[in-house]
């Protein structure tokens, strides 16, 4: 099958022929850089251009052959091969029996243990209209693929919390998980999503509805929110200072901590800063890490 892929630097995104007429499969790929608005306008919009990122066999980014086989389908699909490295995933988008469904793959154990923790999540969240649901699950000792349905709606696109998005958060606050029990007694936990940013959630008609829960859990209260504020801006708007971000959302996290009797809410923000250098030591992102540990400093201020 033909493939083309954006965008045009490395091939990460494989589309198939035809991918235009579908709706679901261009909204797989959002670009949040200028230089991505503008790779991504030529890319859907001239052909003559996409003929330059044309791949006849995509093997050697994706097993394709192999993931279909699992699947026991040929239907149209679109591939992002994931970030290189313990965690890379595969994804993909497919179009079959008129209806769409995405797919998560893995090999490596760190890999395999997110996209499990995904499926245990779901299941668990299945009473709620705002997850995706499971279609299917395989799983042996070398690899993993979790299949579900496609959340509708616009790629959340805003780097700043409104109501509809608190709204959501209150949400999440509410979710009863067994593990969650009264033996925290410094701070409060609460079940969140634990990468809650624009890029892995949909406004459908005003309904926030989110995807990618591989790394819900318990964590301290406010954890998606400040997942939401900081890490956004962060990795979208690296320049921008601490005190700026703040000003632009300090009236939402007051009354978010206010509804559930917090008055230290920076107690709350020391501690999201110190999971997240944590996991980026893991993970060996300097960037990152360096902006968590300055956010850090700046708490204690």
């Amino acid at each position: 099958m033909q493939y083309f892929y954006i965008h045009p630097l490395r091939p990460q995104f494989f589309f198939p022929k035809g991918f235009i007429k579908h709706k679901v499969f261009i909204s797989f790929y959002k670009p949040y850089s200028p230089f991505g608005y503008i790779s991504w306008f030529l890319f859907r919009n001239i052909g003559i251009y996409r003929l330059f990122f044309l791949k006849r066999n995509i093997e050697n980014y994706i097993p394709e052959i192999h993931i279909r086989k699992i699947l026991n389908t040929e239907a149209p699909m679109a591939f992002n091969m994931g970030t290189k490295g313990r965690e890379q995933k595969i994804t993909a988008l497919g179009f079959d029996k008129k209806q769409y469904f995405f797919i998560k793959y893995a090999q490596t154990q760190i890999s395999r243990e997110l996209v499990s923790n995904e499926y245990n999540i779901l299941n668990r969240l299945a009473i709620y209209d705002f997850v995706p649901k499971i279609i299917s699950f395989y799983q042996d000792k070398n690899e993993i693929l979790l299949k579900t349905s496609v959340l509708k709606g616009e790629r959340v696109n805003t780097v700043k919390i409104n109501q509809l998005i608190l709204n959501r958060l209150y949400d999440l606050a509410q979710v009863n998980i067994d593990n969650l029990c009264n033996k925290y007694k410094k701070i409060k936990y609460s079940f969140a999503h634990g990468d809650f940013c624009p890029w892995n959630m949909m406004d459908y008609n005003g309904n926030i509805q989110i995807f990618d829960w591989e790394m819900a859990g318990v964590y301290p209260l406010g954890f998606d929110l400040f997942t939401f504020i900081y890490q956004t801006n962060f990795l979208l708007n690296p320049e921008k200072i601490f005190s700026v971000i703040l000003e632009e959302n300090e009236l939402f996290i007051l009354e978010y901590f206010h509804k559930y009797g917090v008055k230290d809410w920076k107690l709350y923000l020391i501690h999201f800063c110190e999971i997240k250098i944590n996991s980026e030591k893991k993970k060996g992102v300097n960037s990152m890490l360096n902006q968590y540990k300055l956010l850090l400093q700046y708490s204690y201020s």
